[in-house]
């Protein structure tokens, strides 16, 4: 953090010294540096939005598959095994659902759908 500005004095203005041009040059470098860094704050927050809805879409996508997944029976049934690991995909594929759709809601209610 810098030592700061000096204050532009309204009585300076009027002489228009080459104190307050200085001072003034100043001031303008600064308002502009400030507004390149909102500027670039903007860019980030969109892209990190943008980035949380492609990652919202691939969360849909390996939640299909998890509750998607089965085993093919060798024989007559699928082992006790076979039925956890099957359930267990599902109900986490369901899981990360949840989430999304909370995320959604959360999307909806800032008014970014």
């Amino acid at each position: 953090m810098g030592v700061g500005l000096p204050p532009l004095e309204f009585t300076e203005c009027m002489t228009d010294s080459p104190y307050f041009r200085e001072n003034l040059h100043k001031h303008e470098r600064e308002l502009e540096k400030t507004s390149q860094q909102i500027k670039r704050i903007i860019k980030e927050v969109k892209d990190v939005l943008n980035s949380a809805k492609q990652l919202g879409s691939a969360q849909r996508s390996f939640a299909e598959c998890l509750q998607a997944f089965t085993f093919e029976c060798i024989g007559g049934a699928q082992t006790d095994d076979e039925q956890v690991i099957c359930k267990s995909l599902k109900e986490f594929g369901h899981l990360i659902n949840s989430i999304e759709d909370e995320r959604d809601r959360m999307w909806w209610m800032m008014g970014m759908q």
